[in-house]
């Protein structure tokens, strides 16, 4: 039987129909499974679906940002970021899951020193499931660059002599050891749970063959055993093509216990090769007592997948429209998924 998530009752799956949506008066898009939430988008353009005359892979669609395109959003953070976002049903966290796509960057995407994120994994590490993405694959300076956070909280970084000492972190100098990953410190430790707080450090997942951005070399300082990263290939060099990348992820299901990720990527039709695979604590799964607890209640954190343009409201993004196309859109249930964050858990 057919559900709203496009796949059949009880299950995860779907199949994102971007060629018959439902558009609500206020704006907002539903593809069944995915929607675009209109005052949630701020300077967003609507969702565009086109085609390319004589690709028998079908419509895709155009999501893009442009400043002053829609000022009228009161979510989504509109003072401080621009935002063309599907965004899908939440899913318990822990749930192994699989999401493939499409994607290319339109040609005169802005080339600048500034990350766009284009697809994301929201899972909770404060809160029920907000923070920093728990996996991003974004463009920054014309070029894909993939990323991962890992929950980093006080205990991880004891204070002695005034100085917090990280088990995790290290300076970055060349090069890290072993399956440490070159990382961004942005950790806000709270005085108590009401104060603002970051309990995540975030680390490179994946790159081009030529590595980091230069302008990013000052914000990746450290490198990081939080998560474990295993690169088995680069991710492609030309973001205007088509490529079917693929986030198989199984997060973390039990506090203190590791989740793993896998992030794929292809050409349509033929066998997606593996760029890397990471295991570590990806999401809170919370702490069975209130008093010590520094996420979400055991049990109640989630974890979703946004699709789309998202960016700082910088002046180096100028006027131009920052879009990207998107087509074959799929969610699945990651069997194997369990066995391997097993498998992270016993080694």
């Amino acid at each position: 039987m057919a559900t709203a998530n496009g796949g059949t009752s009880g299950s995860i799956d779907y199949d994102l129909d971007i060629a018959h949506p439902n558009i609500s008066a206020n704006g907002d898009v539903d593809y069944g499974a995915m929607k675009f939430p209109r005052d949630s988008n701020p300077n967003g353009l609507a969702p565009a679906l086109q085609s390319d005359p004589g690709d028998v892979a079908g419509p895709w669609l155009r999501l893009a940002v442009q400043k002053g395109a829609y000022t009228r959003a009161s979510g989504g953070s509109p003072t401080t970021n621009d935002r063309c976002e599907l965004r899908d049903g939440k899913l318990d966290l822990g749930t192994p899951v699989i999401y493939s796509f499409e994607l290319r960057a339109e040609p005169d995407f802005p080339v600048v020193d500034a990350r766009c994120v284009c697809a994301q994994i929201k899972a909770p590490y404060y809160d029920l499931d907000n923070g920093s993405p728990l996996v991003a694959l974004r463009i920054d300076r014309g070029r894909y660059i993939a990323t991962i956070e890992h929950l980093y909280e006080p205990k991880d970084a004891p204070i002695k002599n005034g100085s917090e000492r990280s088990i995790y972190l290290t300076p970055y100098h060349g090069s890290c050891a072993g399956d440490a990953a070159r990382a961004f410190d942005h950790h806000v430790f709270p005085n108590d749970r009401g104060d603002f707080q970051e309990l995540q450090v975030r680390a490179v997942l994946a790159t081009d063959a030529d590595g980091i951005p230069p302008h990013l070399e000052a914000e990746f300082t450290f490198c990081t055993t939080g998560v474990k990263v295993t690169r088995q290939s680069p991710l492609p060099a030309d973001i205007h093509e088509w490529w079917q990348f693929s986030i198989a992820v199984a997060p973390t299901a039990k506090k203190d216990e590791d989740g793993v990720l896998q992030l794929f990527v292809g050409k349509r039709g033929e066998t997606p090769r593996l760029v890397a695979t990471a295991r570590g604590e990806l999401g809170h799964a919370g702490y069975p007592d209130a008093a010590i607890n520094t996420g979400p209640p055991p049990g109640e954190g989630k974890q979703y997948f946004k699709l789309g343009p998202y960016r700082d409201k910088w002046n180096i993004w100028d006027s131009g429209v920052a879009a990207i196309h998107v087509r074959n859109v799929t969610r699945r249930s990651w069997a194997e998924g369990v066995a391997l964050r097993e498998a992270a858990n016993r080694a």
